[in-house]
């Protein structure tokens, strides 16, 4: 009943992690896969446009349309990017981050051609509280990177220990059937003993498994656990 207990658990664990990181990654990619996908859907005789940024220093985190954005995720984009224009839309607001460098947000207005290009130069920050300030936020987004990482790598351990689980049952199984076989035997035959060594390989190898099962499952919950307080 025990290892039926967690082979349902971690059918439903599976299915919940699966739509929790399928959604976080839908999020996450959405910005970075918007070409991409607006290549397929919109028709070959519309017209693509974009806003080519290019910035001092050369590398930049980019927030598109945020005004106050979460430095502690990640960006949007790195500079130098190109970053896609729906139509319609006049002008783009952009959040520069670089951590030894002031914060900037601009509001970018679009030229008619199919690419807008724009260099932005940042003003370097002396002020070490901002500096100190910045540092934070990119150690926060490192452990939320973490936290990202370790909930799937929680599958792992669940998948093992979902395993195990059936392996377990299976030879549990196995063991019931082959000791009702023995108790129906009235004469010790060598089938008797053959019966005998096949129930306690079985029974041994059940008990086995449900110890790694038990292992895992363990290591695939705390792995989850931290992973989830890490990645707020």
């Amino acid at each position: 009943m025990l290892h039926k207990r967690l082979f349902i658990i971690f059918i439903m664990l599976i299915t919940l992690c699966g739509n929790v990181f399928a959604q976080q990654d839908s999020l996450q990619g959405a910005s970075k896969n918007t070409v991409q996908n607006k290549q397929q859907d919109v028709p070959s005789k519309a017209k693509k446009r974009y806003l080519q940024i290019s910035t001092n220093p050369s590398t930049v985190d980019l927030y598109a349309n945020n005004i106050q954005p979460d430095f502690a995720k990640n960006p949007d984009y790195v500079s130098p990017a190109f970053i896609p224009v729906d139509d319609g839309e006049n002008s783009v607001t952009i959040s520069f981050f670089h951590p030894n460098y002031a914060d900037t947000t601009i509001n970018i207005t679009l030229s008619s051609n199919d690419t807008s290009f724009i260099i932005i130069a940042l003003r370097q920050s002396y002020d070490d509280e901002e500096i100190l300030k910045k540092q934070d936020f990119l150690k926060h987004r490192s452990r939320r990177n973490l936290g990202n990482y370790m909930k799937w790598a929680s599958i792992a351990p669940f998948a093992i220990s979902g395993v195990s689980a059936i392996v377990s049952l299976y030879n549990n199984s196995k063991a019931k059937d082959l000791k009702k076989s023995m108790e129906n035997t009235r004469f010790k035959t060598d089938k008797y003993d053959e019966h005998m060594k096949d129930f306690k390989n079985h029974r041994s190898s059940a008990k086995t498994a449900k110890t790694v099962s038990g292992i895992f499952f363990a290591t695939g919950l705390a792995f989850l656990t931290v992973g989830f307080i890490l990645s707020f």
